[in-house]
This record gives C-alpha cells, structure tokens and sequence, in this order.
C-alpha cells in the first residue's frame, strides 16, 4: 500500500489563519486555527502546521506533498499603504498619469466635497519621463535616447527605489521601448525589481495598464520577503509551495514573485474554489452563488456550471487593477460591521466601520460599545452563549444595551451584492444554489436565500475553513494574453489561429519550467474578448478552435451575440472587433475521495444532540424553546425543522421558521422551504412597515440605479455614456416622484400635459428640451421613459438619458458654438410615443436614425437605454411582489417623507439672513460678455426660496441653458444631504421645501427656439453659484469655484474644500472619466504629446485648487475642429482668504507652417470650423480650482514637497509665504519673514470681509484682456443690440432700464 499524501491549505486571514490538513489519498482532514501574525505571517503559517500534524500519526515525520495557501499579504500591503518606494517610468509628457487617474471622482454629484483622494502608490517625485514616443500601431514616432534615460534617471537612482515600473504609451502594440528602458534600469540599479507593463498587462488604456503594473511594484519586495520566509521554514517539510491567485488557480512561487499583482486578492477565492470543490464536485448543484461573511466584510461570487466567473480586473482599496479574479463583489458588513443611524437622514447604516478584534463587538465583553451585526444576532437569539467549542462566553446583556434602538436585518447590505453577482452578469439568481460560509454567513444564509429565491441554500461543513479546503484542493493555473485590435472584416481564422498558437506555445513552457506541470498534464483553453466595433467594454468569451476552424469568423459573431444578449438582452448588427486574445492553462483535475455520512435511521434527530434552548425573534415574533443542536453529531438524512440554531465550533446555522434544514451525505446542511411557507409570505406581506423594511427597499432601489448604470456603461456605443458616464437613470413613482435618481425628474410634469394613453409595453423618446422645461438640456440627450405595471396597475415609472455623440445639425457631435437656433442643433424630438404596449413604430425610428451622422450608434444607444429601463422595471416588479402592495407605497411613502425631514433639518440650522450670489460665464462665442447669473437664495421657515432675478436675457447664441426647476432642487438637496450622509438615496420627497423662481426670457428660462447647444458652461456655473449661496450660509458647504467644464477629454483642478485639497485635473461632474489617450490615438487621427497638469494653476490656500489639465493633440490629418471652454478672462475664485485660480488657454501652433518657428494662434473659447493641417498641435490648458483658506497657514513641509513634485514652482511657493534652497529644503528663516510681511497686507485684506477672491473686479480683468490672454476683451450685452421674442417681457424691459 503507497503511503499517504497530505496537502495542506492555509488561509491567512486578518484575525486567525485557518489551516486544513487533507490526506489525498483517504480524502480525510484535519482543520487548525491559530492567531494571525501580520509582521511576519509565514510565523503563523508554520505554527498551525505544527499544531495539525500532531493528529495524524507519525506527523512530525511527514514531508508534505503540497501546502497551497491564499495570503493577504499582497492585500493588505495596498490597503495599509505599507508598500515598497515605487519609482515610475512614463511617456515624455505623462508624468501626472497617477495624478489624473482618468479624472474620476467616485460617488454621486456632491461626492467631491467630501471624497478624500487616495496618494499614488508611485509618488510624483519619483516618476520621469523616458525619451521616444510609439505610435497607437506599434510604429515608432521619435526614438529612445539611452542617452538622455541614464541622465534623467539619476533622478530617482539617488532616492534609492525599492522597486521601478516602467509603463509607456502604446507599449502594448510594442514592446521595444519599454525593453530599452528596462534594460538601462537593471545596469545601474541591478538589485531592484523592474516590472514593465507590456508584461504585466500588455492590453489598451493607458492608465489602466500603468496602475495594474505599479501594483505589482508596490507589492513585490514585501510579497519576496514573505516567500523567501516561508520557503525557509517549510524547507524539507513541504516538496511544493504554491500561492492562490485571484483567479482561483495556484501559483508557484516563482511566478508569484514575478507577478504579484495576480494575488491581490488571494484570500477571498480560497472560499469560492472551496465552494466548487466541495458542494459543486460532489452534488448535483453545479449553480452557486456563494457568500462568505467574516468579521469586517462579505464577498461573494458566481460559479457557473462548477466554474467560479471570472472578470479582468480586481479592486483593491481605491485601485482598480486589471488582473484576472474571481468575480468576488465585497460589502462593507461582516459580523464586526457597526450599525448606525446618520443624524439628518435617520437611516439604518451598516458599515464599513468595524468594531474589529479588539476591542470588537459589545458581546464580546472586551470593552466594545457601539451595536454590531454580532450583538443583533445575539440579542436575536441566534448565538448560543459561546463560541468557538465552549472556550468564548458572550454577554448578552452588553448586545443588549449597544443595541438599544438600532435593529439590524443584514439582507439590508447582502441583498444588493448578491444580486449584483448574479443579475449582472445575465443570470436569474433562482436558478442558483445559495452557498454560506465562513464565521457569520450561515448565520444570514436562511434570510438571504429567502430574498434571492436561490435555494437550496447549503452550508458546506467546517464553513469557518472552507477557504483552506479551497485551497488545498485547487490547480496550478496561469494565461498569457496579446492585444489584438481588429474587426472580423479585416482579419481571418488562419491569422486568430496562428497567433493562439503562439500563445499555446509560450504557455506550455511557462507551465512546464516555471509551474512544474508536465505538457501531458496540463489543460487549455482559449479566449477573445469581443466587442462590437465602437463599444469600449470588452466581453471575454471562450473559443472552440475545432469550431473556429469550421466556421470562420462568423463562428464569433455568434458567441458575441449569444453572450452579448444573455447580459444584457439585446445584440447589435454592428462588425465585431477582436480586442485581445487569451490562452489558460491548469493542470489537469484529480478526483479526491470525500468522507460520507453515515445514513441516519430516522429523518428526526436524537433529543441528545440538542445543546440548549433559546428565546429566538423572526420577523418581530418571538420563539421560545428554539433547539440549538450539535452539529457534528448529525448523520445523512436528518431534517431539522425552523426555528432552530445548528452550531459548531467555528460557525453557527440559523434556520428560520417555514424551513427545514437535510444533511446530505457529504455533510452539507440544505435548507429548503418547507411547505408552510406560503403562509409565511402571506404574513410577511401583511406586516407592517418597519424601519428595517424602509432600508431594505432603500438598498434594493439603489442596487437598482446601479445595475443600470451598469448596463449602460458597458453595451453603449457613445464615449460620452460608455467612458465619461454622461448618462443618468430615475426612477420614479407613479405620480412622477423621483425615488433614486440623480438629475430629477420631469415624469411628473409629462404626467399632467400627456394627453394619450399610457399602457404596458409603452416606451416614451425625447431629445426635445423644451417639451420638458428643461430635464434634458441639449439635444444630444436622449431620454427613454417606461411605465411599469403589475398587470393593468401601474407601479413605478424607469427613465434614462444618454448623451449620443451625434443628432445631426451644422457640425459633426452636433454642439455647435455658433447656433443663433435650435433649428442648427440636430433633430428635435418631442415627446413621442415610439412603442406602443410593446411594438415599436419602426417607421418613425428609422425618420429619426436617417438624421444623425452615425445611425448604428444611435441605435445602439437606444437599445441601451430601453434595456436599462427594463431592468429597473424589473427590479420594481420584484419589490412589489415581494412586499405587497400596502406596504410597497408605504415604503414610498416612508423614503420621500425621510428625505424632506432630513432637508427640513438642515434648513433647520440656517440663518434667517438672505445670501445673494452673482458669477458669469466670459462670452458667447461672437465677442459678447460676460454673461450674469444672478441668485438671491431666503429662507423661510422650513422652506428655502431660490430666486434668479437679476440674471443677464437670453443669448442670441448656443451658450443660454434651460435650467429645470425639478433638477436645481435636486441639485440643492443632493448638496445637502451628501455632506452630512454620503450614503443617502436621493428622492424628490424635499421638493415642497424648496421654492424656485426663474424668470422668463433669461439664459437660465430661454425662449423657443433659443439655441442650447453650448449650455455646459452655465451648467457649471449654476453649480459654481450653489456653492457660492450655500457656503455663506453653511461651513460645510463652503467651497472654492471651479466646477469643471466637460469637453468630453479631459478636466480642470477641482476647487478646495473643506475637507482638503482640490484633487489635480479631475472632474466634479459624477462618476465622469476622461477618455483613454490610448483609445483616442487608435480610432481618430491623432496623438496626444502631452496629458499632465499645469504647477501653480490650482488657487492658493490652506487647502490648494486643484491644477488643471493640460493636454496637446497632434492632428495627423487636416480637418476641422471645434472648442467649448470658459474661465478664459474671468478666474474661478478662491474663498475666505485662498486665492483664485489659474485661467483656461487654448493656443493652436501651426507646425505645418513652420517646425522651427510655427505661428501660435489663440484661440477663443467658443468656436466652430477651426482649420487644422497635418503636424499642427492644439495645447489646450483647463482652469485651475481655487484655493480655500489663507495660504500662509499652509504647513511649509507641503508646499516644499509639492515643489519636488512639480505642482508647485519654486516662485509658486512664494505664494504660501514659503522660500526654498537650492536643494529644495526649506529656508526657514527666509519663509519667516516673507510669511511676516504677507500677513500684513493679509490683515489689511480680511477687513475688507472679502468671502470672495476673483482676481480683480470685470473692469480690471477687461482692461488687461488683450494684455494678458492674447484676446480682446468682449463686449457686455447692454452694449450690442439684443434681438428676439424675450425684448417683448416686462423683465427684459426692466433689465434694459437697470443697465449700468
């Protein structure tokens, strides 16, 4: 008889490191738990070793086979900022990639405010910039210096890197220069790792690529000391030592030390393989969905067919990287998750606070205080008094007393993520099992079954180490991929095959040298992430080469419309694009024995396996005498009837009364419904309204507004919606009341002035702003709207615009800057009927597509649109079946009512005194300006009155903005509440306390058919004058201006904040992101020379503006182009002593004139019809944010370290009274009394009271136009002759009269 084997998993968690012994040949194990050692965790790994093999004979003796272990030690390394000294090599003229990130401000509209922007993993201070620069097809443009390299690498070979990432532009298309670079770093820093990104991600986006390849720096020397530690205490103990990667497979330790970054999050897939192996392998459940809970968050995943999801990119802390995972989606609640109520809104939150370990939750009885999901379940009923076999007493009196008033039903959080896991992707959650896991997930599983419908609902024995089983029952895995970017129409099967096979190639040896697995062993499958041609978002889709060769390409587009319809309900008739392509390979699978459970002789278990008796609380009902029974004696065909509590020594089982739990053979409890849980839904339906009720249905609607977000941003074909996210869902009750949403809704007003029927299947299109006062403000929005039925009754209405990137009209993106009419924007729209109870008027579609430049796209982006309504329709089918229908509009009821209490509040605490606020935008584009936006914000009683008297007539040009009623009261109340609840759901229920008077005639309330097309720039500004009204009245609201222009390409410096700095050429509109470069110079016939931002732009202050943007486009051919931009004249002011910042420029050098001296020609901030030639370069430079707070209170050590990172000049440090050496130290001295005669002018200042700083009042701005922007000054309204129907208003009569 051979002798046995032993595979040992260990996962290393936060708190304890789990470790489970398994004989692979007899399929028994042994299971560990010991405390964590963060500061050296192998120390950890070894002593749980020690400690399992004492419990198998001879143990001390035995050289274990394998030990398979999942770490957070990369994890954490990212989330505890406790990585290694990263320097960063980039393009000439990118040295602000990590700065910029894309410009993304996560969140909703106010989230800027408070969003505290993470530092780049490589410091400014450590990034250079390499000579030569690549074109998008690999060809070379300028070549790389070696020359030059060695010389402006000194720069960081004196800081002493632990690491270096090299990443630059369009290296994925080719290598050369990336290779050039490193080989010069490893000559004169031999003993620091380099990783470049054409090896770690050789795929499109720029920034992308960079972060996921300085990840893999950040996390490499620690991650090397770790292994080399491990590897030396495990040695002649262990044949083979392997990591779990993200993506499920294992590692060998030689590859993961070379990639790092495949890891990150190791831990959390040790579960979701475990999962596979353990219920998918061994039941007929191959369709889970898992969910695996412990003390400070939840992740769960998709396993399809006994294969976990897998996505191309991995989050991890605020960094998105682009590395193969599992499809993990993670909550900020666990069993340590502090529950609390914010004081404006009064809503139930769930963390992401934790109590932690220590002192950890009140029950623990370590001096914890605040209620946790932990101290509800034992107040519930469903712990018993200790834990962890007897050897931790809980006290229920302290959860008790933290408890107090907040109740907690953890469906709350889970319900959303574990929808998100399934529904997203294209699944029915009901068709999946529900697997739990984990210290707390058995604990929720029962409710979270019931929510999904996915039942059974298993929990796998020893849930608490189901993730060491995972992974010592896992493969040795790996991929290598090649960017691709073609159409099926320009490429052939003979050309896909030969390059997979290369890919097959360069796998096989991978596998065999670095892996250790044999060829004869191994497994492959091939990949293509397809896309059609115009979509960003790429779908990863597995490729039968048999199949491949037999049918060609058209072999493709059918996967892509089969996977593109399954996700997201519809295909497209558009060319498919190869974007990428993917070889994987594992080693092949062994069947290892599992241990049965012997059959029980009666389904009823023995009296003698109950442990104890308990008061239990479901649904607000109380159970006594609730059974707590042992769960290690039960045998296979026992079932356990709810209420009860099945415990163990690391996990405890909750069932819920109308269920029943079986044990099957393989040990997994399966709780099903049993068959009175009908009457159980009846009654659930019949209770009443709860506040836990409230949150629920408040997580679901959110939940809801995401999905679609979703959808859109993944199937759209406009790089408006799909990368900048211009496109804003509602959903809305069916009065019209926006219950989420962002931007308000008109469906109220629709509602009242429709005047045909309004049946199911019924889908509404406009573009038309007019015909709905203002909710859509150009024609390039297009907006769906869909009512919702249950039957004939009507429950809820879905709508979503998307800005399309052409409607026709006088210039190609249909914004032109020089309309008189909107006659010259493209079609109009009104609202219209375009499917009636589910048919579509194909007819009239076809009328509509036959006037834009880009029909396909159009239609596309419809399809979207209509999908994500859908959806959400769906989604409130769901919540109206669910709850009932009292209680369903009771909750309506409830959310909108909670919202205008919590508003009421905040006016609540405002001054009496009225607050008036004026700003301009500089011209319109044919010499006229500034523009006035005037708004005198009073307060009366509860109520807050807006009134925008005093605001300039309307624009004979495209810059006048139709400013909704619906959407400004939106605006205010998302400002209010997200600054004192960053989670609340926005709804219209605040309405009735705001009172918006916009008169008639002005740039803000035009005229039909008063041009709209350039009305981004008073779009900002109306959020520029918010700031500016609420901030007089309210601290917390008090920002600088400079809410950003969006020109769809890149953004200006956000303003200061209370908070801090304003983040450096980022966007404050929500969730908006810059379009790749990368993405650019592949589909339009340009290249951007530099992307970076300007030191010195954003306004000085305590806190800092944020720096604008500036960005150079290289025309590679002559065409025309067209510009949209303010803040050329005016500055945006900085508050309560900060100064402005830096104005926006826009110069175009004509190098096909002249390379050696080319004219420079300003340009104006409006234009259309700009010529341009081949090799002429528009530098376009944003504005900088201004700056909050006297700059003389800046600490000194800041600024100077601003200035070594090139955000601030040595002469821009004199601002903030601060004076550098040579070396860029401090001269302390010099900084005293330049900070000491600065302050003195600074007093004299502060009793002008000046909240304001605008650089200088119009007339002084004017009269140096000319002088300071190349471009004359513009002339005010008053002084030319306006024209049209608004001279006939009384207001405009006034206006003329008033005229300085």
């Amino acid at each position: 008889m051979a002798p046995s084997t032993y595979c040992l998993g260990v996962d290393i968690g936060g708190t304890f490191t789990d470790l489970l012994l398994l004989c692979e040949s007899t399929g028994e194990t042994w299971r560990a738990k010991v405390p964590s050692t963060p500061d050296d965790q192998s120390l950890a790994v070894i002593s749980g070793k020690d400690q399992i093999l004492k419990n198998i004979p001879n143990g001390t003796e035995v050289v274990l086979h394998a030990v398979n272990h999942g770490t957070t030690v990369a994890t954490n390394t990212v989330l505890e900022q406790k990585g290694a000294k990263v320097a960063l090599v980039v393009t000439e003229g990118y040295r602000d990639i990590l700065q910029i990130r894309r410009g993304q401000v996560p969140g909703g509209l106010a989230s800027w405010i408070v969003w505290p922007k993470p530092e780049p993993l490589a410091p400014l201070e450590l990034t250079i910039e390499a000579p030569g620069r690549l074109a998008s097809d690999g060809s070379e443009v300028r070549a790389f210096s070696r020359e030059v390299f060695e010389e402006r690498l000194q720069t960081i070979v004196k800081q002493k890197p632990d690491a270096v990432t090299i990443s630059l532009m369009n290296s994925f298309a080719n290598p050369a220069h990336e290779d050039a670079a490193r080989k010069v770093v490893e000559e004169i820093l031999p003993d620091v790792p380099v990783s470049i990104s054409s090896d770690v991600l050789p795929e499109l986006m720029e920034y992308e690529r960079t972060i996921t390849t300085v990840v893999n720096s950040y996390v490499e020397p620690r991650v090397e000391v770790y292994l080399k530690n491990l590897l030396a205490s495990l040695e002649g103990k262990a044949e083979h030592v392997r990591i779990l990667r993200s993506d499920g497979g294992l590692s060998s330790v030689r590859l993961a030390s070379r990639y790092p970054v495949t890891w990150v999050l190791s831990g959390p897939a040790g579960g979701v393989t475990g999962a596979a192996s353990t219920v998918a392998d061994h039941t007929e459940y191959k369709n889970l969905i898992t969910l695996d809970m412990g003390g400070t968050s939840t992740d769960v995943a998709l396993v399809e067919n006994n294969a976990p999801r897998i996505r191309r990119e991995t989050k991890i802390g605020d960094f998105v990287v682009k590395a193969p995972s599992i499809d993990v989606r993670s909550v900020g609640a666990g069993g340590g998750s502090i529950a609390h109520v914010p004081e404006v809104t009064k809503a139930l939150r769930v963390g992401p606070e934790s109590a932690g370990s220590v002192p950890g939750p009140a029950c623990y009885g370590k001096g914890g205080s605040a209620a946790t999901v932990t101290d509800a379940n034992a107040v519930l009923g469903y712990l018993p008094t200790s834990l962890l076999g007897g050897g931790f007493q809980l006290d229920l009196a302290k959860a008790k007393v933290a408890v107090q008033k907040v109740a907690d039903d953890l469906g709350v959080t889970l319900y959303g993520a574990l929808r998100v896991i399934s529904v997203e992707q294209g699944y029915d959650p009901r068709d999946f099992s529900l697997v739990a896991f984990g210290g707390a997930g058995p604990l929720h599983a029962n409710s979270l079954g019931k929510l999904l419908g996915a039942y059974p609902v298993i929990i796998p024995p020893s849930p608490g180490v189901l993730c060491a089983l995972g992974e010592a029952t896992t493969l040795l895995r790996h991929e290598i991929g090649k960017a691709y970017t073609r159409t099926l129409a320009l490429t052939n099967s003979a050309d896909v095959l030969g390059e997979l096979d290369g890919l097959l190639s360069q796998i096989k040896e991978v596998m065999c040298d670095d892996q250790g697995v044999p060829e004869e062993k191994q497994t492959y499958t091939f990949q293509a992430d397809l896309r059609y041609k115009g979509q960003a978002n790429n779908v990863p889709i597995d490729i039968d080469l048999d199949v491949l060769k037999a049918e060609d390409l058209p072999y493709l587009r059918r996967l892509l419309d089969a996977e593109h319809n399954k996700l997201f309900t519809y295909t497209l008739s558009l060319d498919v694009e190869i974007v990428n392509l993917r070889v994987l390979a594992k080693e092949s699978k062994v069947e290892l024995p599992l241990k049965r459970l012997t059959r029980a002789s009666s389904a009823d278990p023995p009296e003698s396996l109950i442990s104890a008796r308990a008061t239990t609380i479901f649904d607000g009902r109380e159970y006594e005498n609730c059974p707590l029974w042992d769960r290690s004696g039960l045998l296979q065909g026992h079932v356990l009837h709810g209420p009860c509590v099945i415990t163990e020594m690391d996990s405890t089982t909750v069932i819920h009364p109308g269920f029943k739990a079986e044990i099957d053979e393989s040990a997994n409890i399966l709780i099903w419904e049993a068959c009175i849980q009908d009457q159980q839904k009846d009654a659930d339906k019949e209770r009443e309204l709860d506040a836990v009720t409230v949150d629920i249905f408040e997580h679901a609607l959110r939940n809801a507004r995401n999905e679609m977000d979703t959808l859109m941003t993944r199937t759209t074909m406009s790089p408006a919606i799909r990368e900048q996210q211009d496109e804003f869902n509602v959903i809305a009750e069916p009065g019209g009341k926006m219950l989420v949403g962002q931007f308000g809704s008109f469906i109220g007003d629709f509602v009242e002035m429709w005047k045909g029927s309004i049946e199911p299947g019924d889908i509404f299109l406009t573009n038309d702003p007019y015909s709905v006062a203002g909710a859509i403000s150009h024609h390039n929005d297009w907006l769906i709207l869909m009512p919702i039925y249950v039957g004939s009754k009507q429950i809820a209405w879905a709508a979503n615009f998307g800005h399309m990137t052409d409607v026709g009209g006088s210039v190609p993106g249909s914004l032109p800057c020089a309309a008189n009419s909107i006659f010259e924007e493209g079609i109009q729209i009104p609202v219209t009927k375009v499917a009636s109870k589910g048919v579509w008027n194909t007819d009239l579609m076809e009328v509509i597509y036959r006037n834009v430049r880009l029909p396909e796209w159009n239609k596309g982006d419809v399809r979207a649109l209509v999908a994500a309504c859908e959806l959400a329709g769906r989604r409130m089918i769901e919540l109206y079946q669910r709850f009932g229908d009292s209680l369903y509009f009771a909750a309506i009821d409830e959310l909108l009512e909670r919202n205008c209490k919590a508003v009421a509040s905040i006016i609540k605490q405002m001054p009496e005194e009225p607050a008036n606020f004026e700003d301009w935008i500089d011209d319109d584009g044919e010499g006229v300006g500034p523009w006035k936006i005037a708004c005198t914000m009073t307060k009366k009683g509860e109520k807050l009155n807006f009134d925008f008297s005093g605001t300039d007539p309307q624009s004979p040009s495209s810059i006048n903005f139709y400013l909704s009623i619906t959407m400004f009261k939106m605006f205010v109340g998302i400002y209010m509440l997200v600054v004192h609840d960053a989670n609340v759901v926005a709804n219209d229920g605040f309405h009735d306390l705001l009172d918006v008077t916009i008169p008639e005639g002005t740039v803000l309330h035009p005229i039909r058919p008063a041009a709209l097309s350039c009305r981004t720039h008073f779009l900002g500004r109306v959020m520029d004058v918010l700031s500016g009204l609420l901030g007089q009245r309210a601290p917390k609201f008090m920002t600088a201006a400079g809410f950003s222009d969006s020109p769809h390409l890149m953004y200006s410096g956000i303003p200061a904040r209370p908070i801090g700095d304003g983040p450096d050429g980022h966007c404050l509109w929500p969730a908006f992101k810059a379009t790749p470069n990368e993405f650019q110079e592949q589909y339009y016939p340009l290249r951007i020379e530099q992307s970076n931002t300007v030191a010195d732009s954003g306004g000085a202050g305590l806190y800092r503006g944020g720096n604008a943007s500036r960005i150079f486009w290289r025309f590679l051919e002559e065409g025309t182009i067209s510009t949209h931009d303010d803040r050329w004249l005016s500055k945006p002011w900085g508050v309560l002593g900060g100064q402005p910042g830096a104005r926006s420029t826009k110069t175009l050098v004509k190098y096909s004139e002249s390379e050696r001296n080319p004219p420079r020609q300003v340009l104006g901030s409006k234009q259309d019809h700009i010529n341009v030639s081949k090799g002429d370069i528009l530098e376009w430079i944003t504005w900088g944010g201004g700056g909050w707070g006297n700059p003389l209170k800046r600490d000194p050590e800041i600024v100077a370290l601003e200035v070594r990172r090139k955000l601030v000049t040595v002469e821009g440090a004199k601002r903030y009274g601060v004076v550098l050496r040579e070396d860029l130290g401090i001269d302390l001295d010099s900084t005293r009394k330049l900070r000491e005669r600065m302050q003195e002018a600074h007093k004299i200042e502060e009793t002008e009271a000046k909240i304001f700083n605008r650089g200088g009042s119009w007339e002084e701005l004017k009269a140096k136009s000319l002088e300071e922007t190349g471009l004359p000054a513009p002339k005010a309204p008053w002084e030319v002759t306006l024209r049209g129907p608004m001279t006939q208003l009384p207001y405009f009569q006034k206006w003329q009269e008033q005229r300085p």
